[in-house]
């Protein structure tokens, strides 16, 4: 069995604050050992029901160079380095395949716009206003989703800020987990459980996600195929200049989208759209 687990930061243990989110904030440190504890209680969960899985972790935040790989639990590997075009060109998801089995997304937020979301935002902050799926406004969680279903891959377990529960709600129709790792009060603050329950809880939901699917219960819903993604900008300029990318057309003023009869290959043309938008390459991205 091969799972991928796609690791994002705003949604770990304990993180509220921009101030934790990238290597110049005073709490990035202790956010990086919330979120490789995070990633190391959903592995140790896999393996307790799959002692031979096989796991792939992509480090899916920022600068993508998060997660501690000396204390990575040593059942499985990491994706590191930044998500340019030419690097990971399926950013967060960089790594997943036709081979994978079931795909767990850690630490996540709620999308773009979402009323007091907390550290909402879909991607790229500065750039996305909004992304839409087949005309539907939606966030991180569900566009990997969409991708991961073009490669026949079911989503068994999704952690994060409790504020997801809505998009899951909207979006998944079959029995995912979830767990939520805090109580959203605002944009930048949370009521936390500390880490020792945390890990407890993620360690029985991703053992549950892994029975489910051994069992048959996480057949893929989600529709990979004959997708549409449109990208919101908050600025023409930043529109213009994806429009430089080959495979993209304008929406409107302010957005570019692509159609694609597989949900990978639309998401790799717009992420090219995404990094061409920006002003000049983001040190995130180098």
């Amino acid at each position: 069995m091969n799972v991928f687990i796609a690791a994002d930061m705003e949604g770990a243990t304990g993180v509220v604050h921009h101030d934790q989110l990238m290597p110049e904030g005073k709490g990035y440190a202790s956010a990086c050992k919330f979120l490789t504890a995070d990633v190391n209680a959903v592995i140790e969960g896999i393996v307790s029901e799959e002692p031979n899985c096989s796991i792939l972790v992509g480090d899916g935040h920022g600068i993508m160079r998060n997660v501690m790989l000396e204390q990575l639990h040593p059942a499985a590997e990491l994706v590191i380095g930044p998500a340019s075009p030419q690097n990971k060109s399926l950013c967060q998801l960089e790594g997943i395949s036709d081979s994978t089995d079931l795909l767990m997304m850690v630490g996540y937020h709620s999308q773009a716009g979402y009323p007091n979301g907390l550290l909402a935002h879909t991607y790229v902050g500065s750039i996305i206003r909004n992304f839409l799926l087949n005309g539907k406004v939606v966030g991180e969680i569900s566009v990997n989703a969409t991708v991961a279903a073009s490669y026949g891959v079911s989503v068994g377990l999704i952690s994060g800020n409790s504020d997801l529960a809505e998009e899951i709600k909207q979006n998944f129709d079959y029995d995912v987990e979830f767990v939520s790792v805090k109580r959203v009060l605002g944009p930048t603050a949370a009521i936390c459980k500390p880490p020792a329950k945390t890990s407890e809880m993620l360690h029985e939901a991703s053992a549950k996600a892994v029975a489910k699917f051994k069992s048959g219960k996480l057949n893929p819903t989600v529709n990979g195929k004959d997708v549409t993604m449109v990208v919101e900008t908050y600025r023409r300029e930043a529109t213009d200049k994806a429009l430089e990318v080959d495979g993209l057309y304008r929406v409107g003023e302010c957005a570019f989208g692509t159609t694609s009869i597989n949900a990978a290959d639309a998401f790799r043309h717009i992420w090219k759209g995404v990094a061409r938008s920006l002003d000049e390459t983001a040190n995130w991205l180098r």
